[in-house]
């Protein structure tokens, strides 16, 4: 983790404000330093013409949604200007605590002032992760199904339940071809496939949106633990 920092340190202290967002963050929150992951995803609080320059002096390539990634050691490392954001389309992005309102799950609106050294959150954040419910934070999204995807899996392999927002958006994109769509990619792109246990969407429906008890949850990880 120290190596990571330095990394950071060294590549991106020139501006004043930067923010670690996402997976990282979220994942520490859960599990601590067990959760730590090698992709990193960072805002940075400058114009989009500096980080443009930053990112031809590493050598970062453009992603898809308007930033920048590059791969140092063993990390992934993806970074974006906070006016490139995408989800400026659709709330304001003023400041790094804005980065909170612009995520599609409520579990994924949290990061962490490098600088500063402070954790950027909801007051209820904590309490939301111990709720077990995943939700959506901000609906509209550049992809829907990607979403999808990461909804039920996340679903299934962290034993959670959806909120009444994301119980809707399943129930409106989650049909036969899409359920057919999530087993080829995960086949594709994961080790174990949690989709691959339904053979119709209504089977997939009733064991995602069913209250389930701690013997299913305890089977689930059993299962989980056995098959990756």
């Amino acid at each position: 983790m120290e190596a990571l920092q330095a990394v950071l340190k060294s590549n991106f202290r020139s501006f004043d404000r930067v923010a670690v967002i996402g997976g990282l963050v979220r994942d520490f929150a859960r599990e601590g330093r067990t959760g730590f992951r090698s992709d990193v995803d960072l805002v940075i609080h400058d114009s989009k013409e500096e980080v443009a320059l930053l990112a031809e002096k590493l050598r970062a390539t453009p992603n898809r949604f308007g930033g920048y990634g590059y791969k140092s050691g063993p990390w992934k490392i993806d970074f974006w200007a906070l006016e490139t954001t995408w989800a400026k389309k659709h709330v304001p992005m003023q400041t790094l605590e804005d980065v909170l309102l612009g995520t599609f799950f409520d579990w994924d609106a949290v990061a962490y002032d490098l600088w500063e050294r402070k954790l950027i959150c909801h007051d209820d954040y904590l309490e939301r992760l111990r709720t077990k419910t995943l939700e959506i934070n901000l609906r509209p999204n550049p992809s829907p199904m990607g979403n999808l995807v990461r909804a039920i899996r996340r679903l299934v392999l962290w034993q959670l339940v959806p909120g009444e927002r994301l119980m809707c958006f399943i129930n409106e994109y989650l049909d036969e071809e899409a359920l057919r769509y999530m087993q080829k990619k995960e086949e594709e792109l994961f080790s174990y496939c949690v989709s691959s246990r339904w053979k119709t969407v209504e089977e997939a429906k009733f064991y995602l949106f069913q209250e389930r008890g701690s013997d299913d949850l305890q089977l689930d990880l059993f299962q989980i633990k056995h098959q990756r």
